[in-house]
């Protein structure tokens, strides 16, 4: 159980992963700016997976 406890900021890299499930935001409506959600969405996840990728891997810490 200990080790559970210690690795679950690991299930952050699953985060990205949700711009591949495009009927989540598959719409014209809402509009930001002028741009449909289904391109002001992906342009979110991209500094979002930034961040995860980057909680995961200060986590992780040089375990070699």
């Amino acid at each position: 159980m200990r080790i559970m406890s210690q690795m679950w900021w690991k299930v952050l890299l699953l985060v990205p992963l949700l711009v591949l499930v495009t009927p989540l935001y598959n719409s014209d409506e809402p509009r930001v700016w002028g741009f449909p959600v289904f391109y002001w969405v992906q342009f979110l996840f991209v500094p979002l997976g930034v961040i995860c990728v980057a909680v995961v891997y200060l986590k992780a810490g040089d375990r070699r």
